[in-house]
């Protein structure tokens, strides 16, 4: 198995962090390496803004990062990877994936689904399957999983 010193975890919606930090968790009891955490806020929107504030750049996301951050840093100590490095981003993802990963330079990313062509040249991929995970979980709880009141 290849040894990675720097693994990149972009996480682009709620539902995904969860089945990505426990992949992670498992890659991170084989060997200790540097880990960055990043929570992307999708500033784009197809819908116009009326008034000032709605008119400025990742406004309403910037008003959301402090509470995306404390529930990153929430989710990084329950999978006992609280020594990771966690940053809460805003903007436009694909953008905002480039300058990260060309500037941080990993050795392995792991995300959900595929990542746009031309943005990642060097580092290794590991695709987890989320939603696989989540039909797994549905069917396991309708075959008759006791249910806590």
């Amino acid at each position: 198995m290849k040894t990675y010193r720097r693994i990149l975890v972009p996480i682009f919606t709620g539902g995904q962090s969860d089945i990505l930090l426990h992949r992670v968790t498992e890659l991170a009891k084989v060997s200790r390496m540097q880990m960055l955490v990043v929570h992307v806020l999708d500033t784009r929107s197809g819908i116009p803004s009326d008034g000032p504030a709605g008119a400025l750049p990742g406004e309403m996301a910037a008003r959301r990062a402090p509470e995306a951050m404390k529930r990153l840093e929430l989710q990084l100590a329950r999978n006992n990877l609280g020594w990771a490095e966690a940053k809460v981003v805003w903007g436009e993802p694909n953008v905002l994936l480039a300058d990260i990963i060309r500037d941080w330079a990993p050795d392995l990313i792991v995300t959900c689904g595929q990542l746009p062509q031309g943005i990642v040249q060097g580092p290794d991929i590991l695709t987890v399957g989320c939603r696989s995970l989540f039909r797994r979980l549905a069917q396991t709880l309708q075959q008759g999983v006791p249910r806590h009141a």
